[in-house]
């Protein structure tokens, strides 16, 4: 691959690369674009083909996102992968690899709140990297049957046969398209997949706010309370995953955003205003 000439006036998203208009559907890359337009930051995006991640990280200096137990016999027990987000930042020449490490690196270097607000609010830091293990420990095991095989045909073709040889060893070795539910178990896995999501519409339960000028307690928008924060783009990102794979027209988001009386469709809507300028 040809390596970017790194921009030196403001901060660059590496985001992945697909055939979807725009390209952008990861979570994780979802996570950090949110976190820059929360913060108010200017940045420019460079999309990065899933079979470049690897060398472009070792080339820009970046760090492995994730430590994974090998699921290749013989193989050492765990497993550095490289991933994105990653960002450059121009200000300090630094690259911070992983949605949450830039997340915190954005809020201790970016300090005006005023100019910049603060992503993870006074005394939260804690309480965020626990709800970030949470959502990740609870949903992934439900979604992975559904989003990683539909992402499958959205991969550009040089890294199709990449995709496929490092994501089937963590189903036991099965094609992608073994993964995919039908009938039955379908309909039983989205249910455990609402279900999860019902335990975060509970989370938000209790939280009063304002509709149209009337004070309502029946869950906030937002996880504390009044205003965003980095949990809610959490959510908001992976929200926006399944949208993006599924596809707005798909019998599947559909479902999913009449969960909870609508919930998580209103909470990609109140996100809007993170999404920033598409490239």
């Amino acid at each position: 691959m040809e390596f970017p000439e790194l921009d030196q006036t403001r901060i660059t998203l590496f985001d992945l690369a697909s055939k979807i208009s725009n390209h952008q559907f990861s979570c994780s890359t979802w996570k950090t674009r949110y976190a820059l337009n929360f913060k108010r930051l200017p940045f420019t995006t460079h999309f990065v083909d899933f079979i470049d991640v690897e060398p472009l990280c070792k080339h820009i200096g970046a760090q492995p996102g994730i430590i994974v137990p090998s699921p290749t016999p013989g193989d050492p027990p765990l497993k550095q992968i490289y991933t994105l987000p990653v960002i450059y930042d121009p200000k300090t020449k630094k690259t911070i690899s992983e949605s949450l490490a830039i997340a915190e690196y954005l809020d201790a270097t970016y300090t005006n709140g005023d100019e910049h607000p603060k992503l993870i609010k006074p005394g939260t830091l804690g309480f965020t990297r626990a709800f970030a293990k949470c959502i990740d420990s609870l949903l992934i095991p439900p979604i992975m049957p559904f989003l990683l095989p539909a992402t499958f045909p959205i991969v550009l073709e040089r890294s199709r046969e990449y995709f496929r040889r490092t994501r089937e060893p963590y189903f036991g070795g099965k094609k992608l398209e073994d993964i995919i539910l039908t009938g039955e178990e379908k309909i039983a896995g989205l249910k455990k997949l609402e279900d999860v999501f019902r335990v975060f519409a509970g989370w938000f339960k209790g939280n009063p706010y304002q509709e149209h000028g009337e004070l309502k307690d029946d869950g906030s928008l937002w996880l504390m309370g009044t205003e965003a924060s980095y949990a809610d783009l959490i959510l908001a990102a992976y929200v926006m995953w399944m949208k993006k794979v599924w596809g707005e027209e798909s019998e599947e988001w559909k479902e999913a955003s009449s969960w909870n009386e609508g919930k998580w469709k209103r909470l990609l809507d109140a996100c809007k205003i993170f999404e920033g300028e598409i490239p």
